[in-house]
């Protein structure tokens, strides 16, 4: 169900041809989320002169799961989808509602390590707050949040097959469109 890559210079993309981007970036993402909790949860060649090694891997987990809501988030601009489409995000927002503070945080950690907090960041965090988490490799606790990745993955899988389904719905109701 590829659609062709060529667009003409100018011209928008079509809505097939969106919700298959969309498909094709989240279906990497799910790839990448997988292999970062199989790292977490492993040991490493690494680990014993890096202790923390895990801990960064859970900061890429987080990373992968935002862009997996981003790149979910390219579907809404089809309006056959788009209802299907925000109520699958919601549901992932509630279920993660440590995702946005942790990435913004991590995202923006330059400011954040020395308390020049953006003026629409989380401001009751502290250059204090960034070094300091816990961990048994499956809950991870930081910036107020206990994160189960087990939890996290199956939220993140839920939300892709939400996806396929609108990206099935929409090439079942518009067959020419190749989606």
């Amino acid at each position: 169900m590829l659609l062709p890559m060529s667009i003409a210079s100018g011209d928008k993309p079509s809505d097939g041809a969106i919700l298959e981007r969309s498909k094709r970036l989240c279906n990497g993402l799910m790839y990448t989320i997988e292999i970062q909790v199989r790292r977490i949860k492993s040991s490493e060649p690494e680990d014993d002169r890096f202790p923390l090694r895990q801990w960064m891997d859970f900061q890429f987990l987080i990373v992968a799961l935002s862009r997996l809501r981003r790149t979910t988030r390219l579907a809404d601009k089809v309006p056959f989808v788009k209802a299907q489409i925000e109520s699958a995000i919601n549901e992932f927002d509630q279920a993660l509602p440590f995702l946005k503070k942790m990435r913004d945080v991590a995202e923006h950690i330059d400011d954040y390590a020395v308390d020049t907090v953006p003026k629409r960041g989380h401001q009751e965090v502290s250059r204090k707050d960034l070094e300091v988490g816990q961990t048994d490799f499956t809950n991870f606790s930081w910036l107020g949040y206990t994160v189960n990745i087990d939890d996290t993955v199956g939220v993140a899988q839920n939300l892709f097959e939400h996806l396929r389904s609108a990206v099935r719905t929409y090439a079942e109701s518009n067959p020419a469109s190749g989606a």
